[in-house]
């Protein structure tokens, strides 16, 4: 039985429409919950659905999705619709390309999702499904579903911090910590898809607003994981020397970032000695990279990053 849809908050109407085709043609939220929660289906069907949106901006539309049942907790889903724009695809970081179409991605999106799962749990949301069809215009319509993760970005967690160091509840010393924490946890959440991805495969778009952060509390002990939540574009035969500048342009290349986020975050996720092995073995490739920016900026940009690696090298011997 095709689940009853309610909805709340602003929708945009071409979402609505989407989502109920969607719903009446492939009963895909049905679908998508024996595939995020196989082990935990309910004997009787749900109720009905309640859909609200949570962004309508970026590569794609995210509305969240909770599905009740009678007689145990709700269900959450999340459905992204892609805008009618086109995503881009690049297949590698010296000739991008574009896909043939947005479904190709999207499917290429469920295919890593399923990987993820399978070999790093709680990297990236499970996947309920993609669905594709045509409007009456001919226009093409996708709908990909997936796992809901609570949490907050690493982003607004960090403009929460902020709010509480001015109005006192932090101070300097704990706001800074808890910042470089932050970042560094996403640093190395971006580091572990490189290296689960047989460090080929990378996002060019390592966006703190694109991992959240889930929080939970062991006595006085707090542990933080973080879940990446966008992976729409992605670039692949990436080596070590494209995820670091892309980590570099993302946090910054200021002494206190280097020191205290962007190398301890790769270190943290590869291992110190064999990442510090790698950084090392990219090193001149870096180089060479920073003096053609040089000579067409006439900025050496790259100076900080190249000492931070080099010291490395030093600490070692």
């Amino acid at each position: 039985m095709i689940i009853p849809l309610q909805w709340d908050g602003e929708v945009v109407q071409q979402h609505r429409e989407a989502i109920n085709t969607a719903n009446s043609l492939y009963d895909f939220l049905s679908q998508g919950l024996h595939r995020v929660f196989p082990a935990s289906g309910s004997s009787l069907p749900p109720e009905r659905a309640i859909l609200a949106p949570l962004a309508v901006g970026g590569a794609m539309a995210v509305y969240k999705a909770a599905i009740l049942f009678s007689h145990q907790p709700p269900q959450y889903l999340v459905c992204k619709i892609p805008h009618d724009r086109r995503i881009v695809y690049a297949s590698g970081t010296e000739h991008h390309t574009a896909v043939d179409g947005t479904s190709e991605l999207l499917e290429r999106l469920a295919t890593l999702a399923e990987y993820l799962a399978h070999h790093a749990p709680g990297l990236f949301p499970r996947c309920g499904g993609v669905w594709h069809w045509h409007r009456a215009d001919g226009t093409p319509q996708h709908l990909l579903a997936e796992e809901f993760i609570p949490g907050l970005s690493v982003e607004r967690l960090k403009h929460q911090y902020e709010q509480q160091l001015l109005a006192g509840q932090l101070d300097a010393e704990a706001y800074q910590q808890r910042r470089i924490t932050l970042e560094r946890l996403a640093v190395t959440t971006f580091m572990r898809l490189w290296d689960c991805l047989g460090r080929q495969t990378f996002t060019s778009d390592p966006s703190p607003w694109n991992v959240l952060v889930q929080s939970a509390t062991h006595g006085e002990t707090e542990t933080l994981a973080a879940t990446i939540i966008d992976l729409h574009s992605l670039e692949d035969h990436t080596g070590l020397a494209y995820v670091v500048q892309r980590l570099a342009a993302v946090y910054g290349l200021r002494q206190e970032i280097l020191d205290h986020v962007l190398l301890p975050g790769i270190l943290q996720a590869l291992g110190v000695q064999e990442g510090r092995a790698l950084l090392l073995a990219e090193l001149p490739r870096l180089e060479a990279e920073a003096r053609q920016t040089q000579q067409n900026l006439g900025v050496d940009l790259q100076r900080p990053l190249l000492m931070a690696i080099r010291k490395l090298g030093m600490d070692e011997t």
